[in-house]
């Protein structure tokens, strides 16, 4: 598994404040509330079950995989609340055979601050119209009952277009208990949803620790 090594175009703390502060794009977001465009790159390695029990690296299972795709620009998007990974999550937990309650950390892919509490709403973390306060109540945060994007997401790692891979990889090394300061306990369920076509096209996987086999 390659790792990425993005160009850095910002560092230092960001505040709530700073964000709220910060020039408006489009009203309600501000240029903070949108990713960066970066440098990076990154790759995976997908085998079989038995040809990865004999590789270095422990093994992480693909539980279950969903994809589902309602429309093709968002202006044909019947509601901007809700999205098609609202099946795209169902597919990939009735292959799993798991449901919300099961994932231990969650890596969404997020070009806009909007998309994280959208996608908790639809992949069923929490009711709609619940992800703002679900996410304001501290719940994904470092320690909380649902750690999400914890390498910092494409608004605060690295975003060079094409977010997806780092949240494979992400998921990886924290199952794999690799993930070092930011490693969160007991992770042995990690889900990542990833968006493209401006909201249209959905995908989510489950990847489990070599304790889900």
């Amino acid at each position: 598994m390659g790792a990425s090594h993005a160009r850095r175009v910002r560092e230092g703390p960001l505040a709530l404040q700073d964000v709220l502060d910060s020039r408006m794009v489009s009203d309600p977001l501000t240029v903070a509330d949108c990713c960066l465009v970066t440098d990076g790159g990154g790759a995976i390695v997908v085998t079989t079950t038995e040809r990865a029990r004999t590789l270095r690296q422990p093994l992480v299972p693909v539980l279950g995989v969903g994809e589902a795709h309602w429309h093709r620009s968002i202006s044909q998007m019947p509601s901007l609340t809700t999205t098609a990974a609202v099946d795209s999550g169902a597919r990939a937990f009735e292959m799993a055979g798991l449901g919300p309650a099961d994932v231990d950390v969650v890596e969404l892919y997020d070009a806009f601050t909007i998309n994280v509490p959208l996608f908790l709403e639809d992949l069923g973390f929490c009711d709609k119209g619940e992800g703002g306060p679900f996410v304001a109540d501290g719940s994904i945060v470092p320690g909380g009952r649902l750690p999400v994007n914890t390498n910092g997401g494409g608004l605060s790692y690295t975003h060079p277009g094409m977010y997806g891979i780092f949240m494979l990889i992400e998921a990886t090394r924290q199952l794999r208990r690799a993930a070092g300061a930011r490693q969160v306990s007991g992770a042995d369920v990690a889900l990542v949803h990833a968006n493209g076509a401006v909201l249209s096209a959905q995908a989510t996987a489950l990847l489990g620790g070599v304790a889900t086999l």
